[in-house]
């Protein structure tokens, strides 16, 4: 079966409707962490559980999360969903994956991304630390600049997931419940800006 078409409207329709409202990226994230029913959510997020299930309606209405169980509860019936789960794919697996499918794992990516900062920015902890880092570095390279930068990149995720073990020995038999965070990582090619023709002289 050929994988489904994903343009750049369709991508920047989902991700806008995603945040559309912070309790709607707030769902997505923890649907996309466990396994919860509206009533959970709703619980965790100190909202109404109306409100929340019509935000879970949307995301499944998205494809974006599906239906895992059902549950009787005091004579109704309590529903369970979760993120529609993208497989983690190394260089060798993505290379020989066709752009189509490789353009569904990134639209999967980029819509975590935007909830994770949506909900970060509602609830107003994205600029709580001084040393937070958010930088973007438009630059030129060659064939070989790319290839550097690829590995970089990679460099820094390896060392991410280094720290993160040190930093749970140091936590282990602790009180310390850490400091939830999200790391990001991007480095991608963009479309080459076209350059104006220079008007002919008379």
């Amino acid at each position: 079966m050929p994988p489904a078409k994903t343009d750049t409207a369709t991508m920047e329709t989902t991700l806008a409707a995603i945040v559309a409202h912070p309790t709607r990226a707030q769902c997505f994230v923890i649907l996309t962490e466990r396994t919860a029913s509206p009533v959970e959510i709703a619980q965790e997020i100190g909202k109404d559980v109306g409100h929340v299930g019509y935000h879970v309606r949307k995301l499944q209405q998205l494809n974006l999360i599906e239906l895992v169980d059902e549950r009787p509860v005091r004579g109704a019936v309590e529903h369970f969903y979760r993120a529609i789960v993208r497989p983690v794919v190394n260089e060798e697996e993505f290379a020989a994956q066709p752009q189509g499918e490789r353009e569904i794992y990134t639209r999967h990516i980029l819509q975590l991304h935007v909830s994770d900062i949506s909900r970060a920015m509602d609830e107003h902890v994205f600029d709580k630390r001084p040393n937070r880092w958010l930088v973007r570095t438009p630059i030129v390279v060659d064939e070989e600049g790319f290839d550097e930068l690829a590995a970089l990149h990679a460099e820094i995720y390896e060392r991410t997931l280094d720290i993160q073990a040190r930093s749970d020995e140091r936590r282990t038999g602790t009180d310390d419940e850490g400091i939830a965070t999200m790391s990001t990582n991007m480095f991608f090619e963009v479309p080459a800006r076209r350059r104006k023709p220079t008007p002919e002289q008379p």
